[in-house]
């Protein structure tokens, strides 16, 4: 019983902790966040470094950002912008203040090695990754103390599901769970992605799951 509670106690603290740097009033903490990133790629200077060498310190100052807090909720865009305009500015000009030319799109440097890109850590795929993660993780049968919370909340349906949405969203929903609700609200990337193997069939749902063809029987015939 203690060891559940601790664990609820965490998952709480670390809730409000996202909330203070990213949430409503955050402003200030979100400005010591970035000065942290800039503070870390500083500390090596650019007179001394090579590009590949920028490239490395671009790559390990996303360390910088606390990983929990990316895998517990979506990033502001205006944050996810400012830390990216960081990240930019040193990889072309290092820590000069001069405004520099940025040659190639942002979009095609974090491409990988391999698809002519320099393999850059792309912030916004990161951040849905991990988010991504949890999604993953409630379609497993593993019994974690935060499965226990987040059903007790939002029912026990929701275990298995592969698609969730709007629907899934009650008004006194979390932002990490109105985050994972609508992760891919827009194509479905999720659930395309995700094959189920059918147990004993409790969280299986012969209507609308999908069998083939990428739809429902119930979007199929209704």
């Amino acid at each position: 019983v203690a060891a559940s509670f601790d664990a609820k106690s965490s998952y709480v603290n670390k809730l409000k902790k996202w909330n203070d740097l990213y949430g409503e009033g955050g402003s200030r903490k979100k400005e010591e966040q970035l000065n942290v990133i800039r503070r870390r790629l500083g500390s090596w200077g650019n007179k001394y470094v090579s590009l590949g060498g920028r490239i490395v310190l671009i790559n390990a100052v996303l360390n910088a950002i606390p990983i929990f807090y990316l895998s517990f909720m979506k990033m502001p865009v205006k944050v996810r912008r400012e830390v990216v305009k960081i990240q930019r500015k040193f990889l072309w000009g290092g820590l000069s203040n001069r405004i520099k030319t940025c040659w190639v799109k942002w979009e095609d440097i974090c491409r990988p090695k391999n698809e002519a890109g320099l393999g850059l850590r792309d912030l916004r795929l990161v951040n849905i990754s991990l988010l991504a993660k949890w999604r993953w993780k409630l379609l497993s049968h593993d019994q974690e103390v935060w499965k226990s919370i987040v059903t007790a909340k939002y029912g026990w349906d929701i275990i298995g599901k592969r698609e969730l949405g709007n629907l899934d969203v009650p008004r006194t929903a979390s932002l990490w769970w109105r985050d994972l609700c609508l992760l891919d609200a827009e194509n479905g990337w999720f659930r395309l992605a995700v094959g189920k193997k059918v147990g004993c069939g409790h969280s299986t749902s012969f209507w609308n799951e999908v069998w083939t063809g990428g739809q429902s029987l119930r979007q199929r015939f209704p």
